[in-house]
């Protein structure tokens, strides 16, 4: 239904004329209730707010996987950025054939539209071609026009390892919720499978907050044990406070890689602002974090 709705009434998928009208009517149908405006509360409320009626004119750019690599370098990162192998402007730009053997693709502005690729030789340029011709104009379905404002490329990257088997069967994201610029909270994605992932919560002294994952149809929980801190915390820490100062939230994600962190991106609307793996409390605690600008 929401799909049909999204194609009469937003036919090109590459504007949202009313974003807000959008953002109310996706909320209604994620949790049946309204947003507070007036005096938003929880996580998810505060980043509809922000992303309405704050400067997001450094979204795009920051959320650009592709542009956000100058914006690390200019912050004293640049070892931090993961070997880029190549850019196209087009899905029917790409050529495959000057790739080593393994690596990831992407697309820059979007969720999920990855590609990887272990051994080159079992796949074409054509079928890589038809891949990433199905993945543009994100950020109409999810209400996030910033992603809009992004001009689409594709990019291949060094395929990442996940070095630590004896903790996860999937390579370790660590997810860094910084508040005016402070990492307060550490999301740890791991034992990523088809059937989903597994998620544990952190406070900056790695505290864990096994209280603050709600499991859902995607998120499980995991087994109640705490993962170790990465042995690049204090790093990331101190990394993630250089990218994210100046803003009221935005989560910085790394990979950690030999003991070395490896930039991931950064994202202003985690889960596009409807998060449904956190506890009520604990989005009502990230919430009371984020320090409303005014309104732009």
């Amino acid at each position: 239904m929401l799909k049909n709705w999204l194609t009469k009434f937003f036919p090109d998928r590459t504007v949202i004329p009313d974003p807000r009208a959008l953002t109310d009517r996706l909320y209604w149908q994620k949790f049946h209730q309204k947003i507070n405006y007036a005096a938003p509360a929880d996580f998810n409320e505060k980043i509809h707010w922000l992303k309405l009626y704050s400067d997001t004119s450094l979204w795009a750019e920051l959320t650009d996987k592709y542009k956000v690599r100058e914006y690390v370098q200019s912050k004293g990162l640049g070892q931090t950025l993961n070997e880029l192998y190549a850019v196209w402007a087009t899905a029917d730009d790409i050529d495959i054939a000057p790739l080593p053997d393994s690596f990831i693709m992407k697309v820059n502005g979007g969720s999920g539209d990855k590609l990887v690729i272990r051994d080159k030789t079992k796949i074409t340029n054509k079928k890589v071609q038809k891949h990433f011709r199905k993945h543009q104009n994100f950020g109409v379905a999810t209400c996030e026009p910033h992603y809009l404002r992004i001009q689409p490329c594709i990019i291949a990257e060094k395929l990442l390892s996940n070095d630590q088997p004896g903790l996860s069967t999937s390579l370790i994201d660590y997810k860094f919720f910084c508040f005016d610029g402070e990492p307060l909270y550490t999301k740890v994605i791991y034992n990523k499978n088809k059937s989903g992932i597994t998620v544990a919560t952190y406070n900056s002294d790695w505290t864990f907050r096994p209280e603050a994952v709600r499991p859902s149809r995607y998120y499980r929980a995991g087994d109640g044990r705490a993962l170790p801190r990465p042995q690049s915390y204090q790093q990331l820490l101190d990394y993630s406070r250089r990218l994210a100062a100046g803003f009221p939230f935005v989560r910085v994600d790394w990979y950690e890689i030999g003991g070395q962190p490896i930039f991931g991106e950064m994202t202003f609307t985690p889960s596009a602002g409807f998060n449904d793996h956190f506890s009520q409390a604990f989005l009502v605690e990230l919430g009371s974090q984020i320090k409303l600008p005014p309104q732009a």
